[in-house]
Parts: structure tokens; C-alpha cells; sequence
């Protein structure tokens, strides 16, 4: 039983052929190619694999023979890492940076402004959980009286618990979960919100 590890680079249109096996892993690979596993002297078709990327692989059942030639032909020249053998492996992908990374966080789609939210004393307003939900910002009206602020928690926590939202402030939450806002005043305190989808 053999397993290799081969790196190769595919000439766009220009069919590679690498040796045989029963397992094959795409491990890198920048863009999609075709691979099609071929038995010894029929020119048979075990199997053909067309826009496969970095990541696919292919295990033939048991039992089977596998394939005496694997021929990949990509539509773009990239250079490429291929596992082909007999032995079923794991194989870990790890990324390494070393130096600076810029990090690009894709903007939302869509902004949602509903109506101000009033909290009756001594109450709470949830705000649903979505899944869709990139960020959410949400502030206390500069127009609340009660000296004592708003709270932003979770549904499940305690009455003290949470970030204080005083009169004319606000918190940004990166999260999809459903949100409390606890007025634990003696007067109505009201909120806005701005949901990022």
C-alpha cells in the first residue's frame, strides 16, 4: 500500500495524468479542473469528477479496484497538491500568517430602522433572535428621564445583569441571538434599534 503527496503544475487545457490508487484528496488547488479515473487497457471510465476544487475527495468502495490512471485537466493554469494511494489518511489544512493580515469584513445588505421601542417600568422588550443578523446597534433614547439606565442582556439573565444603556447612549452587538432590553426604572423608558442583515 503506497500514498504520495504530488505537486504538480496544470497547464490550462492540457491534460496531467498522475498513477493509480483507490483514494484521491484534492488538497490545493485555486480553482475547479475535471478528473477522470481510468482503468489499464480498456480506456474504461471508473469515474469522472468535473469542477472538483480544493478539498474534494474520492474513496472507492471496498473492494473495488480503483483506477490505473488519474488524468486531470484544468481550465486555468494553477499549481496544484493531489494525495492519491490505497490508504484512507486524514489530512489537517493549516493556515500560517506571518506578518500582517488585512482582514475584509463584507458590509450588510440591508439596514432595518423600526419605530422607537417603549419599556414600561419595572418591564422587559425582547428583541428576536436572526439568523440573518450581521450586527445590531442599540440606544437609549436622550430623552429618558430615569436616573436608572436601561439594561441590554441576554433572555435568560438576571434582573441586574447587562450592559447599562444610559439616556442618550448606545452598544453595537455582532450577534444573531435574541436580546433583552430591562427597564428596571420607576418611570417608561424607550430604545431604538438599527439591525444590519
Amino acid at each position: 500500500m503506497t500514498t504520495e503527496v504530488l505537486s504538480a503544475t496544470l497547464t490550462a487545457g492540457v491534460q496531467s495524468t498522475f498513477g493509480q490508487g483507490r483514494i484521491w484528496y484534492l488538497k490545493v488547488a485555486t480553482g475547479a479542473m475535471t478528473v477522470i479515473a481510468e482503468k489499464l487497457g480498456t480506456g474504461g471510465i471508473v469515474r469522472r469528477f468535473i469542477n472538483v476544487g480544493a478539498g474534494f475527495k474520492f474513496k472507492a468502495e471496498e473492494g473495488a479496484p480503483g483506477w490505473d490512471y488519474l488524468r486531470v485537466t484544468s481550465p486555468t493554469t494553477q499549481n496544484i497538491e493531489i494525495i492519491i494511494g490505497d490508504d484512507d489518511v486524514e489530512v489537517a489544512n493549516a493556515v500560517s500568517i506571518t506578518g500582517a493580515a488585512t482582514i475584509l469584513e463584507q458590509p450588510s445588505a440591508t439596514i432595518a430602522t423600526p419605530d422607537d421601542v417603549a419599556v414600561a417600568t419595572v418591564s422587559n422588550s425582547d428583541i428576536a433572535a436572526n439568523p440573518a443578523r450581521r450586527r445590531i446597534t442599540i440606544g437609549a433614547l436622550s430623552t429618558n428621564a430615569d436616573p436608572l439606565p436601561l439594561r441590554v442582556r441576554t433572555t435568560a439573565g438576571t434582573t441586574g445583569a447587562g450592559i447599562e444603556l444610559q439616556a442618550g447612549t448606545f452598544v453595537e452587538l455582532k450577534t444573531t441571538s435574541a436580546i433583552r432590553v430591562r427597564n428596571p426604572g420607576a418611570v417608561s423608558q424607550s430604545y431604538w434599534i438599527l439591525e444590519e442583515t
